[in-house]
C-alpha cells in the first residue's frame, strides 16, 4: 500500500504539485483541502482527484499519511505543527515559519511526535544548483574559500 498525501491549498503553488504527487509511483491517493469551495472543485475535476474537503480539521482526522502545505506564508507553520500533532509527515512550501518562535514550535512538534519535516526549497533541486554541488564535490573550484549567493 502506498502513501495517502493530503494537498492543502488548491492556489498555484498547490496545483503546480498536484500532477507530479499524483504521479509518483509511492503515492495511492491525493486528498485535496482548501476553503475556496468553487477552486477546490474546479481543480479536483481537473486533475480527476475523487476526494476533496473544505475542511483541514477534516483532512487531519483521515487516513492520509502526510501533508503538503502550499497556504499563505503566514500559515505554514502552524498548520505543519497541527499535521504534526495529528501524526501526518509534512511537506510545507518556504518560508517554514514567520520568526524564531514558530520555528522553535516547529522543531518540538517534529520532536514530540517523531514524524517527518520538510521544507519545501525546491530551488536546490534546480539542474543548475545539483551541477554546482557536484562540481564541487569533484573539486573543479579548487580551494573555496568563500562564496555566496542568491536566486531571484
Amino acid at each position: 500500500m502506498g502513501i495517502r498525501i493530503g494537498i492543502l491549498g488548491t492556489g498555484a503553488m498547490g496545483q503546480g504539485f498536484i500532477p507530479a504527487f499524483a504521479a509518483h509511483p509511492l503515492v495511492d491517493q491525493v486528498v485535496l483541502c482548501d476553503l475556496d469551495e468553487r477552486r477546490l472543485a474546479a481543480c479536483a475535476a481537473r486533475h480527476g482527484i475523487v476526494r476533496a474537503t473544505t475542511s483541514y480539521d477534516e483532512m487531519l482526522a483521515s487516513d492520509v499519511d502526510a501533508i503538503a502545505i502550499f497556504t499563505q506564508h503566514w500559515m505554514h507553520a502552524p498548520q505543519a505543527i497541527r499535521a504534526l500533532d495529528a501524526g501526518k509527515d509534512v511537506y510545507s512550501a518556504v518560508p517554514a515559519a514567520a520568526d524564531l518562535d514558530e520555528t522553535a514550535a516547529l522543531v518540538r512538534a517534529v520532536g514530540r511526535n517523531d514524524r517527518i519535516y520538510m521544507m519545501g526549497e525546491t530551488s536546490a533541486y534546480y539542474p543548475e544548483a545539483i551541477l554546482c554541488r557536484e562540481r564541487f564535490a569533484r573539486g573543479d573550484f579548487g580551494h573555496v574559500v568563500y562564496a555566496q549567493a542568491e536566486y531571484l
